[in-house]
């Protein structure tokens, strides 16, 4: 009697852990897998950059959309100038600041005066962009900056690169790098960007980008036209954005890529409150663009979109992988009960391994990380998963909320776009 009442708890721990061995061993593999085959990519567009010699230009003008950006402004603006490239123009448009930012812009004006200052009532980050792009931008490159960002003094030249060598690049995500993280979730932060570019530096190779992201993204400006701009209705103006463009142009026969050599720092959100008002635009957004682009999802003009993103990448975003955010508490509390119930530190000492493993293999094989930089991250990869795990707290708590918010998203009902700043 009492072996056959243990035994459906029996099958039922098998099962829970096998299943949880195979989600994690499921992980390890696609994880292992995109940096292995982002770093077998990198080192070919290093070899091939080495051996390309450009001798011809293209203007690129860069777009700072500002709302009270007194803290860092300067540097902003300051870092594109200290980029060599000549044909550049910069455009700083200032969206009714209440702060010193226009006082700012006066002084760098002084410095540097063919910057180019647009002040508008305040209105939003995307109307403060289409003010710059579709009014002022004068090069056949866009590049956006947030006022909060800056870049490597070479990064416009490799940009310009990227599209030179390639004449159907409409668009193009940077490597952005978190700068000067000073605490526990200010580094998770760190180590989630490192990791999360190795992965996103696999994807264009077989057309799976599809977010261009804020900083540093870089568009043709007839592209940026063709499609009227960025829209205004929506947070995460960078993610609808991408959407629009591979709607209206495909990734196909118009490419859309990540230029890992194209540096860009950011600061991270500073405490556990700002990371979760942060993700939560972020998620909010993106389920608001994949619902407005929905007619992407197993789109059956394969001439115009890739297999590869409208029929495995998008569809596992939202069936696969927030499905398995919403089972990630689950499975660790399971682990928990295994680890005190059984005294069974298998799991857990192998998800350790696991991130320790990937940890190592991204800090490692990036060339854009100072010596210092990557013995720090060394050392603290084994530490990589429980300090991951902070940023899935923060997306889960943003997913249940989105998911409160369903109807909303699907009917677009909130068309507010506006600014959303985190403590500087």
């Amino acid at each position: 009697m009492e072996v056959g009442s243990a035994s459906p708890y029996i099958f039922m721990y098998s099962f829970i852990f096998i299943a949880v061995s195979f989600l994690v061993i499921f992980n390890f593999l696609r994880i292992f897998i995109s940096l292995t085959l982002s770093n077998i990519i990198q080192a070919r567009k290093i070899a091939l950059r080495n051996r390309r010699h450009m001798t011809a230009r293209i203007g690129i003008s860069i777009i700072i959309p500002a709302y009270n950006e007194e803290k860092d402004i300067y540097r902003c603006v300051d870092s594109v100038y200290k980029n060599k490239y000549l044909y550049k123009e910069v455009i700083v448009v200032n969206d009714g600041s209440n702060d010193h930012t226009a006082q700012i812009l006066e002084s760098l004006l002084l410095q540097y005066p063919d910057l180019i200052v647009v002040n508008q009532k305040n209105s939003g980050k995307a109307t403060a962009l289409n003010n710059g792009i579709l009014n002022y931008a004068s090069m056949d490159l866009v590049m956006v900056l947030d006022g909060d960002s800056f870049i490597a003094e070479d990064a416009l030249s490799k940009m310009t690169d990227h599209f030179l060598k390639d004449d159907r690049l409409i668009a193009s995500a940077t490597n952005v790098m978190i700068y000067n993280p000073t605490n526990i979730i200010e580094y998770a932060q760190k180590i989630e960007y490192l990791i999360g570019n190795k992965y996103k530096a696999s994807e264009p190779g077989i057309n799976l980008e599809y977010i261009i992201g804020g900083i540093g993204s870089t568009f043709r400006k007839e592209a940026l036209v063709m499609v009227d701009g960025y829209s205004t209705d929506s947070i995460t103006e960078d993610i609808d954005l991408s959407l629009k463009l591979i709607k209206a142009f495909g990734n196909k026969s118009a490419h859309i890529d990540y230029a890992d050599d194209v540096v860009c720092y950011t600061p991270p959100a500073h405490n556990f409150s700002d990371l979760k008002k942060q993700r939560f635009r972020w998620k909010y957004g993106r389920f608001k663009a994949l619902a407005k682009y929905r007619s992407l999802f197993f789109s059956t003009n394969l001439k115009k979109y890739s297999v590869t993103l409208t029929w495995w990448k998008l569809p596992k975003i939202v069936f696969f992988e927030e499905v398995m955010m919403l089972l990630d508490p689950f499975m660790v509390l399971f682990m928990l009960y295994i680890l005190v119930i059984y005294i069974d530190f298998s799991v857990v000492l192998g998800s350790l391994a696991i991130y320790l493993v990937i940890s190592l293999m991204a800090s490692l094989s990036d060339e854009h990380l100072t010596r210092k930089e990557t013995v720090l991250l060394a050392l603290s990869s084994p530490a990589t998963l429980p300090l991951l795990y902070i940023i899935n707290v923060v997306d889960f708590y943003s997913l249940v909320k989105s998911i409160a918010l369903s109807k909303e998203i699907l009917l677009n009902e909130n068309k507010i776009s506006h600014w959303t700043h985190i403590e500087r």
